[in-house]
């Protein structure tokens, strides 16, 4: 059972990740048609999740059974790893001349506001399967951080250091991604424990590669 669930859930997290190039951002970027205002535009979405993502991790540690100690203690210091990445975002904003408002002073776009709700709920109802939302994200990152961070970096003329963001995520995650495999392995889920897996990565994938799909980049 263990071992076809698991293939299960691998496979949910493989499809997740092929889908993410579909997203319209995804696509000026390959297209050559993103602007700077589209940078700033999914800089300011994902913000509250970069923000927010390390306490679902922290909550998820809480609240995850010490028979699950490989996960819970990953969770905890994977959460103290990520807590500042938010100041990338605040920094590439500022590098690249936004002139908006500062991102912590304004709510969630409805496609962030579903990813974060989302993974407060797995973190508090079952926080192992916090580490399939992370398989996915690390996995995305993994596969097209680094390519299509370079990308921008031609597309809009930007310097290294403006696009920190997704430069440093496209390194970290592949890491991320390996040790998040060791964990889950290291891990003896139930039939329950691995359906929410498959679906705490379907889902997520779906709503992150929302926040690449939104209006303001049709």
């Amino acid at each position: 059972m263990g071992s076809e669930s698991s293939r299960s859930f691998s496979a949910a997290v493989a499809t997740q990740i092929a889908a993410f190039p579909t997203a319209r951002l995804v696509q000026r970027v390959v297209d050559g048609n993103v602007t700077i205002a589209h940078f700033h535009g999914i800089l300011t979405t994902l913000f509250h999740q970069t923000y927010s993502g390390p306490y679902t991790f922290a909550k998820a540690a809480v609240n995850c059974s010490w028979q699950h100690e490989v996960a819970k203690e990953y969770l905890l210091s994977h959460a103290e790893e990520e807590r500042t990445h938010w100041r990338w975002v605040l920094d590439d904003l500022s590098a690249t001349g936004y002139q908006g408002a500062d991102p912590r002073s304004q709510l969630p776009h409805y496609t962030c506001e579903a990813f974060i709700s989302f993974q407060g709920r797995v973190a508090e109802q079952m926080p192992v399967a916090r580490l399939a939302i992370a398989s996915v994200l690390e996995g995305i990152g993994s596969a097209f951080g680094g390519s299509y961070g370079r990308q921008l970096l031609q597309r809009l003329n930007l310097r290294p250091n403006q696009a920190s963001f997704f430069l440093s995520h496209g390194e970290t995650d592949k890491v991320h991604a390996q040790e998040l495999t060791d964990v889950i392995a290291g891990c003896e889920l139930t039939a329950e424990e691995w359906g929410w897996m498959v679906h705490a990565a379907n889902v997520a994938g779906r709503f992150y590669r929302g926040m690449y799909d939104h209006e303001a980049f049709a």
